[in-house]
């Protein structure tokens, strides 16, 4: 006799979602990579989801993201974050999950370099 076991997917979100389109410019630690400016598919207070065709982003990447990114502003006051999730999409682009990191997180990462 066999017996099947079924595990609930556990949710890990901290803060609620809000589909919000809002212009971001995710720009990767690593100079070789390439900034993109694109609009968010949903936000948080502690992260945020875009859809792209850049194919360079992985779990685990730093990233610094300008939330309200207005290109002819010079004041871009930009966010330490980390790639969560990616996964690919139907239409062929990249769904790319990032987490803000807060301040405690920031100065960790900072003396780790």
């Amino acid at each position: 006799m066999s017996v099947k076991l079924e595990t609930a997917k556990q949710e890990r979100r901290k803060a609620p979602r809000v589909k919000l389109p809002r212009c971001v410019r995710v720009r990767p630690f690593d100079f070789r990579l390439s900034e993109e400016v694109c609009m968010t598919a949903n936000v948080s207070r502690t992260g945020l989801y875009i859809e792209t065709a850049v194919g360079h982003y992985y779990a685990g990447m730093n990233v610094a993201v300008a939330r309200n990114f207005q290109p002819e502003d010079r004041m871009h006051r930009e966010e330490m974050g980390t790639v969560t999730r990616v996964e690919k999409l139907n239409d062929g682009r990249w769904g790319v999950a990032i987490r803000i990191l807060s301040i405690s997180a920031r100065h960790a990462l900072d003396r780790s370099r």
